[in-house]
């Protein structure tokens, strides 16, 4: 292993996405820090993980020298961004890089629609992790309703009371389980949310073109 099992202070979590305009100039600075295969997996790396060098070394089979001069071109075309410190086997201090937006989104098309896209895939990041914050929290609290606090019983079976047990268990699968039928309403709730932004600009353009 490459590090210690203790990190200090890493923290990784951009809240909004990057779009980037095919013909501005953070374009070309991100197509040339992504022209090796070797960048492309490190970022990759990076973004399941933050990781110091030494492990982006260990992952993509190639030198710290070259780990470090890929490292400073994503960084210095804002693809990543210090995260915290790390240590090596050695006890060197290392720095901990993570991604330095939410996603790149690549965009063609007239000015001032880049500004649109960000908005919505800021909406759109926001809207699924509301979804799946309330779906967790929804979860944990339909355990804590449902818990059992009388103590466990073991029973035994016979051929004939399993035979039963897995009749019954499949007429259960009919019920769907609460919690993923709240992860279900929320998704069509999303959904319907999306279909509102989509649509109700272009209700009001056809509207005041009438």
């Amino acid at each position: 292993m490459s590090l210690l099992p203790s990190r200090l202070d890493v923290s990784s979590s951009p809240d909004e996405p990057r779009v980037l305009d095919i013909d501005g100039d953070d374009a070309g600075d991100t197509f040339a820090a992504l022209g090796s295969e070797t960048a492309r997996e490190m970022l990759s790396l990076i973004y399941e993980e933050p990781r110091t060098p030494a492990e982006l070394e260990d992952h993509v089979g190639t030198s710290l020298q070259n780990v470090h001069y890929h490292v400073d071109r994503l960084e210095d075309a804002d693809l990543i961004e210090p995260a915290g410190t790390g240590y090596s086997e050695k006890g060197n201090e290392m720095t901990v890089y993570g991604p330095a937006s939410e996603a790149v989104v690549l965009f063609a098309g007239e000015d001032g629609d880049s500004s649109r896209l960000r908005d919505h895939l800021k909406r759109l990041f926001g809207l699924a992790a509301t979804v799946a914050v309330a779906t967790i929290v929804f979860a944990v609290i339909h355990d804590r309703l449902t818990e059992d606090p009388s103590q466990e019983q073991v029973t035994f079976q016979t051929t004939t009371e399993a035979a039963e047990s897995a009749e019954s268990g499949a007429a259960a699968l009919t019920a769907l389980d609460p919690v993923v039928a709240f992860f279900l309403g929320a998704c069509a709730v999303a959904v319907a949310v999306v279909a509102y932004w989509y649509l109700m600009p272009r209700l009001r353009s056809w509207a005041q073109s009438r």
